[in-house]
């Protein structure tokens, strides 16, 4: 045990951990987690929009009450999950140059390196080629209020690529904006004004030069893609697309779980490095894409409603076995103190407190319970027994609730939550058992 120890300390956390602590991925995190509360609030109104199958024996009357103000209420999804992009590539571009801010760069601003970061990304919103001699952006013939128009593509009335379809763009070019924005102010490349102007008007002269370097690098990419027939959009979904079915498997969700897991043992965040850093920026993607009648399996808040019941590895069925079933004193006490956090899947006291890291008796189920829980959740999705994710949740909701809302009311997902529940309960119990009569042991 010791030698896997060493292990991981010594291979898989210096070169995570490494990445991790970069400040492109430490930017992307934070924009990351700014995004979350729009996609909570989306799903609220998406909610509502869902209630007759969430509620189908109330149905026609949330078809004649609360529907038919659909239309008004609905703008609250459309700006904030159908916006999502515009969120983020404000985020990435403000975290991003804080990151350097706090690393001793103190002339750039934050402020400015989200406007930048925007104005980058709204340039390759058009989807302009050039065709028969002349720069023309693509039409297709709207039909039902979707098709493109000039070169800008429509769903539903509203721009596509503002909505999930667009983050992977918003932040590639975010970065590639904060960059130029960082060039010119280290270079001196910025109007200057003299002492006594106004903050904010020196703000805005120090930001054209950058506005202009960014406008004709930007005009630049989208020129030479034009030429190709296509656009940034297009070129990078290919790559994306990759990442996003790598993702989306089975395999790729278990290796995704295991690295989590395995940070966790030796005491670090591995939610943080990994899920929150890397892999939500692909499951909010996936979410866009199953409200649209996609059928991702891993999706949205796929982990917090299947996985994470109680926390990373599941803990909530080992806290109710310290609550049912320890002889200890030391795990009675810990099972009292945490189970209301572990209701709300907060479960750092049993982490650190049982503790879980660099515990033999309790990483094994650790590790083994979320790949348990995830391959029934994948499995059930995959053969239609569980319908997949099409709604943004708190992960803080208790088990089963945020499958119900998560699922818009799937009533065979909510019974996956709890017999997830009851798995984690069988995996923990004989290791629990150990651990607890080694406890109650010392204590004697």
């Amino acid at each position: 045990m010791n030698k896997f120890f060493s292990f991981l300390e010594s291979k898989l956390l210096p070169p995570l951990n490494k990445v991790a602590n970069t400040k492109v991925v430490r930017g992307i995190m934070n924009a990351s987690l700014t995004a979350v509360p729009f996609t909570i609030v989306a799903s609220i109104f998406l909610i509502l929009n869902n209630l007759p199958q969430i509620f189908p024996f109330a149905a026609d009357f949330f078809n004649n009450t609360i529907l038919r103000f659909s239309a008004f209420y609905s703008l609250g999804n459309t700006m904030a999950l159908g916006s999502i992009a515009i969120y983020y590539s404000l985020a990435v571009g403000y975290y991003y140059v804080e990151e350097y801010r706090k690393a001793g760069e103190e002339k750039l601003n934050s402020f400015t390196g989200a406007i930048l970061s925007l104005f980058a990304f709204l340039m390759t919103i058009p989807s302009i080629i050039w065709s028969k001699g002349v720069a023309t952006g693509v039409s297709i013939a709207v039909k039902e209020n979707t098709g493109t128009v000039n070169g800008t593509a429509l769903a539903n009335g509203w721009i596509t690529r503002f909505g999930g379809v667009g983050i992977f763009i918003s932040i590639v070019v975010g970065i590639l904006a904060v960059q130029l924005y960082r060039m010119c102010v280290n270079r001196n490349l910025t109007i200057k004004m003299p002492d006594g102007v106004p903050e904010g008007v020196s703000r805005s002269f120090a930001s054209l030069v950058p506005s202009i370097i960014i406008a004709f690098t930007m005009i630049i990419i989208i020129t030479v893609l034009g030429f190709l027939g296509t656009d940034l959009h297009a070129l990078l979904s290919a790559p994306f697309g990759f990442v996003k079915h790598l993702t989306d498997s089975w395999l790729g969700l278990m290796i995704i779980l295991l690295l989590i897991h395995l940070l966790w043992i030796v005491g670090v965040h591995g939610t943080a490095i990994i899920k929150n850093s890397f892999v939500n920026p692909i499951l909010l993607v996936a979410l866009t894409e199953n409200i649209n009648g996609s059928h991702n399996i891993f999706a949205g808040d796929f982990i917090n409603m299947w996985v994470f019941i109680g926390g990373a590895g599941g803990t909530l069925g080992l806290v109710l076995l310290m609550n049912f079933r320890a002889k200890s004193q030391q795990l009675k006490v810990l099972g009292h103190t945490a189970i209301l956090p572990a209701i709300f899947n907060i479960n750092e006291p049993v982490i650190f407190g049982a503790p879980i890291v660099y515990n033999p008796y309790l990483i094994i189920p650790f590790l083994v319970n979320p790949l348990v829980s995830a391959s029934l959740a994948y499995f059930a999705i995959k053969i239609g027994i569980v319908s997949a994710v099409n709604s943004a949740i708190a992960w803080i909701l208790p088990v089963g609730i945020g499958a119900w809302l998560g699922t818009s009311g799937n009533f065979p997902a909510v019974i996956l939550a709890f017999v997830n529940l009851a798995l984690s309960v069988i995996i923990y119990y004989p290791f629990f058992k150990l651990y607890d009569q080694k406890l109650l042991a010392e204590e004697k």
